[in-house]
């Protein structure tokens, strides 16, 4: 298991531009899977999404949970008329 600096080290090792407590500690709170594991690629792996920036990921990241927000809902909606 790598540390939070190790974390960012390897981001930056992979091509990503980060930098700072600002984003290690954002890095912390979304977790090394949500914050950038989970957004390498879109599929399948062999679609690599082109991140550079840990922006990008903090912004993809910001998008997807919005996206659940709008979803979530409907779907627990939906499964309780199911099981009903």
């Amino acid at each position: 298991m790598k540390t939070l600096d190790e974390l960012m080290q390897h981001l930056c090792d992979n091509g990503i531009a980060c930098s700072g407590e600002l984003q290690k500690r954002e890095l912390k709170n979304l977790g090394y899977y949500h914050g950038y594991k989970g957004y390498r690629f879109a599929g399948i792996a062999k679609n690599r999404l082109h991140l550079q920036s840990f922006e990008q990921i903090s912004s993809l990241n910001s998008f997807d949970m919005a996206l659940k927000s709008l979803i979530y809902p409907r779907i627990i909606a939906v499964e309780t008329a199911l099981k009903n």
